[in-house]
């Protein structure tokens, strides 16, 4: 993984477009509707994406985010701060080397570390475990958030590739047979089907 270290300035804008998504996703989720995140919010993800600055570690947790929305009916996280939290936790476990501990994410987020131990093995199970993201959706996420920051439309987060499909090739007949064999009716008293 590439070190994307990334300035103050894109902190902001990286910040912004966190909370934007977590809490869209989130409030529809647990609402069914979907507002704009509070300026706390906002300021929470970008102080904690300054901690921890790694961009596209933060793409990765969003994407953790929309399959704990999409699958997670846990009842451990209840707010969009702890989500946030435990995503980027888990993308920085995941994919980095140098991970920190519970008790650091803890002291950082101001989130009990008995909490944050429960909601790491309650977003986990969630996901069945399943913290792979491959090359092609990781690319489709990106696509998918890049038309939500453009747009605005929450619909891209929630958005599914559609596989391509090809039609089915024929299979050329085996050497031997004919495949193409018409059946002749028989005379009236003969049993069999003669192929020609």
């Amino acid at each position: 993984m590439q070190d994307l270290t990334i300035s103050k300035r894109s902190t902001q804008v990286l910040g912004e477009l966190s909370s934007n998504v977590v809490f869209k996703m989130w409030s529809l989720k647990k609402f069914g509707s979907c507002g704009s995140p509070d300026l706390n919010f906002k300021k929470f993800c970008a102080r904690m994406i300054f901690k921890f600055p790694n961009s596209e570690l933060v793409l990765i947790s969003l994407k953790y985010v929309r399959r704990y929305i999409k699958n997670g009916n846990n009842s451990n996280i209840t707010n969009e701060y702890q989500l946030f939290t435990i995503a980027l936790m888990l993308a920085n476990k995941w994919h980095n080397d140098e991970a920190y501990s519970n008790k650091v994410w803890s002291e950082i987020s101001s989130i009990s570390r008995i909490d944050i131990d429960a909601m790491e093995i309650s977003f986990l199970k969630s996901l069945d475990f399943k913290m792979h993201i491959t090359k092609e959706k990781y690319a489709f996420w990106l696509t998918c958030l890049k038309k939500y920051n453009l747009t605005g439309k929450h619909e891209y987060l929630f958005a599914r590739k559609i596989k391509k499909t090809t039609a089915t090739p024929q299979n050329s007949p085996k050497l031997g047979f004919n495949y193409d064999a018409k059946v002749i009716q028989p005379p009236v008293g003969f049993e069999r089907n003669i192929v020609v």
